[in-house]
């Protein structure tokens, strides 16, 4: 079904810039948009646009349409349904749902991105969460930026990689005049970004997360008990075999056949043992009731860590007693990255859903379509008296 629109006799065109009325330049050959589907039917809207004569803008420039956006080929209402259930399903899926090909799911993607990205509120953003995510296999990361505030939880940028440069980019992408809004970034305690922070948001307060924190305990943990069972195992003794998941949990979260099982180990006085007691001693910290008992007590538990004899909990003592700036600031801007592993997890359910992405773009393209709460636009255009 073919519909034809003509200009109204006498109207005067509307210039796309600046929302004016201008006088005709001329008129371009006849074009055709891509409709919502009627009754199985493919519709298209047929026009020929008008070029204005804009006294503002001093250039001819291609009329305003209420139901085109940009340049795209399809219609305003196409491209919201598009865009709408490309947050939902995989862009494949999408394309076979409305008849149309894949680049034109991703055209109304990026014309609903851009339209959303335009219209987006940023002035009130001062708590950052940093946080990276694998892409594909062979060690692609993209370094994903979100705002945490209660209530605000979405993507504010994603970018490939995550060095320096990396975080860079989005800071020169943010602004000086946004970036001194900053209050707070809690982020993990990789050098390269705490060094990028620091230099382009000097006055925000650098917050290590708790969970990045646990994860480099459980790390030393189990390193201990990989080299314990190692050397048990050599005397033919298989106590700590498949014991991994025992050390790594807290002693409410254990099954009654672990429980039983760690009680057997508790009375052995193995490394694994310690090692595990000088984990569970670090959350005295956070249990602090004020930053002066904190501070106490990771001098406390620093010193039992580097005297342990044990070599992975001697290095990452050093690790967190070095940064104790980051981990005691908690108690000035009681943030943590919680909301980032959720949201991180969105991010790779949407990765997973279209087996991945072949380029980088478009990788960033459908994330922050689906995770940066933008505003679509609207379904029904709006036409012009």
């Amino acid at each position: 079904m073919i519909i034809p629109v003509y200009a109204r006799k006498n109207s005067r065109p509307i210039c796309p810039i600046c929302g004016r009325k201008g006088s005709i330049y001329d008129t371009s050959k006849t074009r055709s948009w891509r409709h919502l589907e009627g009754f199985g039917v493919r519709v298209m809207i047929e026009y020929a646009p008008r070029r204005v004569k804009c006294r503002c803008c001093h250039k001819p420039v291609t009329e305003q349409m209420p139901w085109n956006l940009g340049k795209c080929r399809l219609t305003l209402p196409l491209i919201h349904q598009l865009a709408f259930w490309a947050r939902e399903l995989s862009w494949g899926q999408v394309a076979r749902l409305f008849g149309v090909d894949w680049s034109q799911v991703k055209a109304a993607v990026e014309d609903a991105v851009q339209f959303g990205l335009e219209r987006r509120d940023t002035d009130e953003v001062t708590l950052l969460g940093i946080d990276e995510i694998s892409r594909r296999k062979g060690h692609k990361y993209r370094t994903q930026v979100y705002e945490i505030a209660e209530g605000k939880k979405r993507l504010l940028w994603s970018g490939e990689g995550r060095s320096k440069e990396t975080l860079r980019e989005f800071f020169h992408y943010w602004g000086e005049e946004r970036s001194r809004r900053i209050q707070g970034v809690c982020c993990d305690m990789w050098n390269p970004y705490i060094t990028v922070i620091q230099e382009c948001a000097p006055q925000a307060v650098i917050v290590f997360d708790k969970f990045h924190i646990v994860k480099h305990l459980n790390e030393a943990v189990d390193k201990v008990r990989r080299k314990e069972a190692a050397i048990l195992q050599s005397m033919n003794d298989e106590s700590l075999k498949n014991t991994r998941y025992i050390w790594l949990k807290n002693p409410e979260n254990l099954t009654a056949k672990q429980q039983i099982k760690f009680h057997q180990l508790a009375a052995k006085n193995l490394k694994t043992q310690r090692a595990y007691e000088i984990k569970r001693a670090f959350q005295a910290i956070w249990d602090s009731p004020d930053v002066e008992n904190a501070e106490f007590a990771l001098k406390q538990w620093f010193w039992w860590a580097s005297h342990s004899g044990l070599e992975p909990f001697q290095k990452t003592g050093w690790q967190l007693y070095n940064n104790k700036e980051h981990i005691l600031s908690y108690f000035f801007l009681p943030i943590n990255n919680s909301v980032v592993e959720g949201m991180n997890n969105k991010a790779k359910t949407i990765i997973k859903r279209a087996y991945g992405f072949h380029t980088a773009e478009t990788c960033k393209l459908a994330l922050i379509h689906c995770m940066g709460n933008l505003e679509l636009p609207d379904i029904e255009p709006q036409i012009h008296k």
